[in-house]
């Protein structure tokens, strides 16, 4: 006997929300390649100086904001399958606990969203204010 979701609904918003935070776990790995890979080529950085002397400290900030952003998505995948768990009815513990509430695991998958985005888009600024300042001789 083939058991159906409870809450189909869940599921599709479940794999919407979870295009999104796969896109920006992208978007923020290969953020934080772009001074490495555009310095030079853009900003005309001669090969033999060190871009350890170049870069500022808005980009060390910016790769620490991006890589927050990568483990914020990833924990809002582990929570998206407990989601989906609590929708096919099923127990869903998160870590340490046996069975985590759904308003608890709602409430940590928003968190983790947002902080994602906003992580990410923070630290995507942090990145282009360098390349600008730097352009501009700050």
């Amino acid at each position: 006997m083939t058991e159906e979701i409870k809450e189909p609904w869940k599921h599709d918003t479940n794999n919407k929300y979870s295009e999104v935070v796969k896109t920006i776990m992208g978007l923020s790995t290969a953020s934080l390649l772009l001074p490495v890979f555009m310095a030079r080529e853009f900003l005309g950085i001669e090969t033999k100086k060190p871009l350890v002397d170049v870069l500022g400290c808005s980009v060390y900030w910016a790769w620490g904001l991006l890589a927050l952003s990568i483990l914020a998505s990833i924990f809002f995948l582990y929570l998206s399958a407990k989601w989906i768990r609590i929708a096919w009815g099923k127990e869903a513990g998160i870590f340490w606990s046996k069975n985590t509430s759904e308003s608890t695991v709602e409430r940590l998958m928003e968190i983790s969203f947002w902080s994602c985005v906003l992580l990410f888009g923070i630290g995507l600024f942090l990145t282009i204010m360098f390349f600008v300042n730097y352009a501009n001789g700050l």
